[in-house]
């Protein structure tokens, strides 16, 4: 069998201004940060992996993380084997890669390597994990807090002009059911709205907050209570008027597992940058598909085309215009309400080092 083994790993620290100022029920953001990952083979091609959340200024740390302790153990080692690999960055580190950035840090590097194999293979990673579909459909994002609520409709109506029908805002204030009206009357029936907390409830205030968007036809209730506390969210689940969405906070298959057997959700939205890269996101499709339950995405539309469009219960992309339109070198926007897989080898998402440099934090 041959090898096209790791020569090195670079990783960048970035921050991208977003295009305007947000703000959620957990805070206020201007940038996205994150890391760009170059993993170099000795004689075969690169791989190109980030990661890139909002809030707080995790860049460095991420670079300094896996420069220190991921490198090492994957440099010498077999690309193609993306198994063999991922679990030898793993094992060592479980007390530092449970979640958060260290995570994050595995999840980039697992995404260049998957790009490295997709090119060796001359195949699309979204063929090799599955082919499920080659279009996904989407729904716009945003509703942000931060929006007055002229901008709240006319977000959501610019969404509507491009044939995008579906659209997620963000509740957790006073004027959730005011806002909800809003949308609700100036969009249509037809209209399809998703809500998110992002976690800003309490069981009781979830149920709440379900039976009242469930008298506007709103379609899912996302992120309702602590990603860190799945036995709450089966109890709002169970109690919901509505389907409970979860999943961007949630790391590895194990964390999802739970959630799958405590019947928590009837939508997963792991984050490709988040969960373990795609070869975590495939278990976690599998996951889905073995509870008859649907998989969606959470940001980075660009790399959870591929990986969404991969399972067979692979249901929508969350589509969100949050960055300059220059940083990646394809143009991943949806055509008629869905995007197209790009049929290129590898994963076909690319940060020109020139802009990794522009945007080095």
């Amino acid at each position: 069998m041959p090898q096209i083994k790791i020569q090195s790993i670079e990783a960048t620290p970035i921050a991208i201004p977003l295009t305007k100022p947000i703000a959620s029920s957990l805070g206020v953001y201007s940038h996205a940060t994150g890391v760009a990952v170059t993993v170099r083979t000795v004689d075969g091609p690169e791989g190109f992996g980030f990661n890139l959340g909002l809030g707080g200024a995790p860049s460095r740390a991420l670079a300094a993380y896996i420069e220190d302790e991921l490198a090492p153990l994957a440099i010498g080692q077999d690309s193609l084997a993306v198994e063999a690999l991922w679990k030898r960055m793993w094992s060592p580190n479980k007390p530092r890669v449970r979640a958060g950035l260290g995570a994050w840090a595995l999840s980039a590097i697992d995404v260049a390597v998957w790009d490295i194999v997709g090119k060796t293979a001359g195949l699309p990673v979204h063929t090799l994990l599955g082919g499920a579909r080659n279009e996904v459909p989407v729904y716009g994002s945003g509703g942000w807090l931060s929006l007055t609520d002229d901008e709240l409709v006319s977000e959501a109506q610019a969404f509507a002009s491009r044939g995008i029908n579906q659209y997620k805002y963000k509740i957790g204030t006073p004027r959730d059911e005011e806002r909800t009206a809003l949308l609700r009357r100036e969009l249509g029936d037809d209209f399809t709205l998703y809500a998110d907390a992002n976690q800003r409830f309490r069981v009781h205030e979830a149920v709440e907050a379900a039976y009242m968007l469930a008298g506007y036809g709103v379609a899912w209730l996302e992120e309702p209570v602590l990603a860190d506390t799945p036995s709450d969210l089966s109890v709002v689940s169970e109690a919901s008027p509505i389907p409970i969405a979860t999943g961007e906070n949630v790391s590895f298959r194990w964390g999802f597992r739970e959630i799958c057997e405590q019947r928590g959700a009837a939508y997963l939205q792991p984050d490709v940058v988040r969960c373990g890269g795609f070869t975590e996101f495939r278990k976690i499709a599998d996951l889905a598909d073995a509870h008859n339950l649907a998989v969606t995405s959470h940001l980075w539309h660009e790399l959870s085309v591929s990986a969404v469009g991969a399972s067979p219960t692979g249901a929508l992309v969350e589509f969100a215009e949050l960055i300059p339109p220059d940083v990646f070198t394809r143009d991943f926007s949806p055509v008629g309400g869905a995007i197209r897989v790009i049929d290129v080898p590898g994963h076909g998402v690319e940060i020109p080092s020139a802009v990794v440099t522009r945007y080095r934090a």
